[in-house]
């Protein structure tokens, strides 16, 4: 299986993102032991804007027409699963490399196939004071466009941590790529050898006006 680690940091290595990412990669690949894991850093590639011109959407088109990375950036997550995706806050939202993404994938918006899309996910989200919540919450609506699915997802604040890679962020990491491991293993196993846990029902209780729910003399 296919894995896609994105990593949207726009630092150069070594970085805080990367150190969370590669954690939660851990966690995959301790979950599906032969799953094929693609790392992407988009700072490390060239990615211009979207120059809002449309032409992508025009069926005579049907691509993007700016020459850069981009095309070579989607073709690395062809034929993956999954993806595990860190970013840091950058004033209160996703940073601007992960946000020029997005809008560039806006030329595959007509395509049956939409690249990074239809995806199990796994998100990890991290910032030095607050808003790691309501930036995790901006990514849901890029999601729901791409029809992906968000499995497990953790969030960090720094405060007065130095560094968080020496706090149980590292584990929680870690617990995210494990619980989209497990996705993805249960999604290829046959129902038929999965583990069935028994159904248990609580006994059948008499219902109001019923003879035996009523008392003598009541």
């Amino acid at each position: 299986m296919k894995v896609v680690a994105l990593s949207c940091t726009q630092k150069r290595l070594p970085s805080l993102t990367d150190a969370l990412l590669e954690a939660a990669i851990t966690g995959v690949v301790r979950e599906v032991g032969d799953a094929e894991i693609q790392r992407i850093r988009l700072i490390d590639h060239r990615i211009a804007m979207c120059e809002g011109e449309d032409t992508c959407l025009d069926p005579e088109v049907g691509r993007c027409t700016l020459d850069d990375d981009f095309e070579h950036v989607v073709g690395l997550a062809e034929g993956a699963q999954a993806m595990l995706l860190a970013m840091p806050v950058y004033a209160g939202n996703v940073p601007a490399v992960l946000k020029i993404f997005q809008e560039r994938l806006k030329s595959f918006m007509n395509a049956s196939q939409r690249p990074f899309g239809n995806l199990l996910v796994g998100t990890i989200v991290h910032s030095r004071t607050m808003l790691a919540e309501p930036a995790l919450g901006s990514l849901f609506p890029w999601y729901l466009r791409l029809r992906n699915k968000n499995v497990a997802s953790a969030c960090f604040t720094q405060n007065d941590h130095q560094d968080l890679t020496r706090t149980a962020a590292i584990d929680l990491c870690v617990a995210v790529g494990r619980q989209l491991g497990m996705t993805l293993d249960g999604s290829r196993s046959p129902a038929n050898e999965r583990t069935a846990l028994p159904l248990v029902q609580s006994p059948a209780r008499p219902r109001c006006g019923d003879p035996a729910a009523s008392s003598p003399g009541a």
